[in-house]
C-alpha cells in the first residue's frame, strides 16, 4: 500500500470516527431530552429548536475529533462529515422508527446540516490555530 493511499484511508477513518462520535452524542442527548420532555412537560414548540441545538453540539464534537490529528481544510472536512453524519443518522433514525420516508424537508435538512458542518469546521480550525 502506498503512503498516498494510507493518507487517504486515514482521512476517511477520521471522518467516519467524527461522524460516529457525532451520532453517538446525538443519540445520548436525544435520549436525555426525551426523558425531560416526558417528565418536565416541555412544550412541543421547543422540540424542533432543541433538536437543532443537539445537532450542532453533536457535529461540533464530531468535527473536533475528526480534526484532532490534522487541523487543515476545516470547511471541506466539515462538509464531508456533515453529509456522512446526515446519511448515517437518517438511516439509524429510520430504522429506529421502522419507517423510511424521504421528502423535500429531508433535502433541506441534509443541505443545512452539511453547510453547518462546513462552517463549524472553519471555526474549529481557526480556534485551534
Amino acid at each position: 500500500m502506498s503512503s498516498n493511499s494510507l493518507v487517504k484511508n486515514n482521512k476517511f477513518f477520521d471522518i467516519l470516527k467524527g461522524a460516529i462520535v457525532a451520532i453517538s452524542t446525538t443519540l445520548i442527548l436525544i435520549l436525555l431530552f426525551a426523558f425531560l420532555v416526558r417528565f418536565a412537560n416541555i412544550s412541543d414548540k421547543f422540540i424542533f429548536p432543541i433538536n437543532q441545538v443537539i445537532k450542532v453540539i453533536s457535529l461540533t464534537l464530531g468535527i473536533i475529533v475528526m480534526l484532532k490529528n490534522n487541523n487543515e481544510k476545516g470547511f471541506l472536512k466539515g462538509l464531508l462529515l456533515g453529509i456522512t453524519y446526515y446519511i448515517l443518522s437518517y438511516l439509524l433514525f429510520s430504522i429506529l422508527q421502522a419507517r423510511f420516508t424521504f421528502e423535500m424537508k429531508n433535502i433541506y435538512d441534509m443541505v443545512l446540516t452539511t453547510l453547518a458542518s462546513g462552517l463549524i469546521g472553519i471555526i474549529i480550525v481557526n480556534i485551534k490555530k
